[in-house]
């Protein structure tokens, strides 16, 4: 699955083939490239829909 096709009216299949979609593109990563990958995906969807976080961005990670 190359890219996410999703329909004009957001179905419960539109969900499961988020889903499909992101588990097919993180499979093979390791958990630091997988937050990564979840962090970008979620700055490129709130720079897209116009959204400002109001509170400054923190690291998940633990020591």
């Amino acid at each position: 699955m190359n890219e996410l096709k999703i329909s004009d009216n957001f179905t419960v299949d539109d969900i499961h083939k988020v889903r499909e979609y992101n588990y097919e593109q993180t499979k093979n990563m390791s958990e630091k490239e997988r937050g990564e990958y979840y962090s970008r995906e979620a700055d490129s969807f709130l720079k897209s829909a116009g959204i400002v976080p109001k509170t400054p961005k923190t690291s998940l990670q633990t020591a």
